[in-house]
């Protein structure tokens, strides 16, 4: 199947911002759960939308426990947040040739620091965020959207991510599942779930 768009997660694959993540989820649930929640516990869960997570947790209004985030997220940002090493080269590569969109679980205002900062919006020509849809991944919902967008039909789309909330939303979609394996996930979580896995940023300027 030919490819004609190439679709990314924001988090863990494009930009090392797991540390600042599990940062602001465990002040969060101190501030408002008196319990601070491990990194192991939390980092499974990043992909899926954070209004969902909060309200898992059962302990507040689920508004307030955004407002903390979100605000404390905002003001540590640039301390924390950098890009892999090898994105920029492959974005600057890639740009141009198809077309290229961002599918995040984050709200547009969390994720609007990294496009900003590090140039990856100006190279998207679509953007997605939790505020466009209902549902969120592991739901096909976002990559949907992302392909209509685009004008690209699903199965000529691929996705690339670095959790299995990612890859899961990818074959639900109809499009290719790429793994990011310089990710927070432990590689043999992601294998079998891809149909095709990548060790660096680098090694995916090669694909297609």
């Amino acid at each position: 199947m030919p490819l004609s768009a190439l679709l990314f997660d924001l988090d863990g694959t494009l930009t090392d911002s797991i540390g600042l993540i599990v940062h602001c989820y465990q002040a969060t649930l101190t501030h408002f759960a008196g319990r601070t929640p491990s990194s192991e516990e939390i980092v499974p869960k990043i992909g899926r939308a954070l209004p969902t997570l909060f309200a898992e947790e059962n302990v507040g209004d689920v508004e307030a426990m955004l407002a903390f985030y979100r605000a404390l997220y905002a003001q540590e940002h640039d301390d924390w947040v950098r890009l892999y090493d090898g994105v920029e080269e492959l974005l600057d590569g890639l740009y141009g040739k198809l077309p290229l969109a961002i599918v995040t679980s984050k709200s547009l205002q969390s994720a609007r620091p990294a496009l900003e900062r590090f140039g990856i919006g100006a190279k998207m020509q679509a953007v997605v965020t939790s505020d466009d849809t209902q549902k969120h991944k592991p739901d096909p919902e976002p990559l949907l959207l992302a392909a209509a967008r685009l004008g690209v039909l699903p199965e000529h789309c691929a996705y690339l991510g670095d959790s299995v909330h990612d890859l899961h939303a990818a074959r639900a979609a109809g499009m290719q599942a790429l793994a990011a394996l310089w990710g927070p996930s432990p590689p043999e979580t992601l294998r079998p779930l891809a149909d095709q896995s990548f060790d660096s940023p680098q090694a995916l300027l090669a694909f297609g």
